[in-house]
């Protein structure tokens, strides 16, 4: 029912003739819509990506290779053992000296050894090898792609946040600047529908804007990036033009309608 629903949307989003039936619903709606589409984007981008991911461990490999020697020194003394959350700990942190057994936590750091459980199982590395980077270039890097994979899911979320904030923020930005290019018209219409036409205008501008991302963004022009989340001028630019054009075919419908019934 809910899949049979948003189809129904993405069709009439591109049906001019429909633009008004969309138009009517709460703009939760919309925002709703939108969010859909992105997510559908954002799982695309994230499979173009896998192959990336898997190259990790030898591009980590490559980089370690250009120290000629890197060693690791120091003294480290605790207490008591830190765990991290404190609730059902993820990674242990143990270099008290006393023997301990790794239980649930996927990292466990002891004084002389690096404990760390993947799909395979729990594998152990002793910290000896991890000091020197130059002559164990391989375990580091296996190490390394290790614990970027542990922090995908968390990488995932803010990403994917980060984008949604971006686009909300440009949505209602750019629904305003339709509004008043088109308020200067006979084409006018209120804000809340100016706005709700961004957002259901938005589908091919996310599609394409965020699976780019996996591949190349040259094209699209970034015009400024803060904390990893670029603002790219193309797709802002088409985004525009089909939200205004989505408010003329509202007015252009409308009208057809009136007279039909005239």
């Amino acid at each position: 029912m809910i899949f049979e629903k948003f189809s129904k949307e993405v069709f009439h989003a591109f049906v001019p003739s429909e633009f008004h039936e969309l138009t009517k619903a709460p703009l939760y709606n919309s925002l709703a819509y939108f969010t859909k589409i992105l997510i559908i984007a954002f799982i695309i981008m994230s499979i173009l990506y896998i192959p990336k991911l898997i190259d990790l461990r030898d591009q980590i490999s490559s980089q370690i290779s250009k120290f000629d020697d890197f060693r690791i020194t120091g003294t480290v003394k605790q207490n008591s053992p830190i765990f991290i959350p404190e609730q059902d700990p993820l990674i242990v942190i143990d270099a008290t000296g006393n023997e301990i057994s790794p239980e649930k936590e996927r990292i466990t750091i002891t004084r002389d050894t690096l404990f760390y459980k993947l799909f395979g199982g729990r594998k152990e590395v002793p910290l000896s090898q991890i000091k020197d980077l130059s002559q164990n270039k391989d375990i580091v890097s296996r190490l390394a792609s290790y614990i970027f994979i542990f922090i995908i899911p968390s990488v995932l979320f803010f990403s994917f946040a980060g984008i949604w904030i971006k686009y909300i923020l440009a949505g209602f930005v750019i629904g305003t600047i339709v509004f008043l290019i088109t308020d200067l018209t006979r084409f006018g219409n209120s804000w809340f529908n100016c706005v709700k036409a961004v957002f259901y205008s938005s589908t091919l501008v996310i599609l394409i804007e965020v699976i780019s991302r996996a591949i190349s963004d040259k094209w699209m022009i970034s015009l400024f990036s803060m904390w990893g989340f670029h603002l790219y001028l193309v797709p802002l630019v088409i985004w525009l033009v089909l939200g205004t054009a989505f408010v003329c075919c509202l007015y252009f419908f409308k009208s057809k309608k009136h007279h039909a019934e005239d």
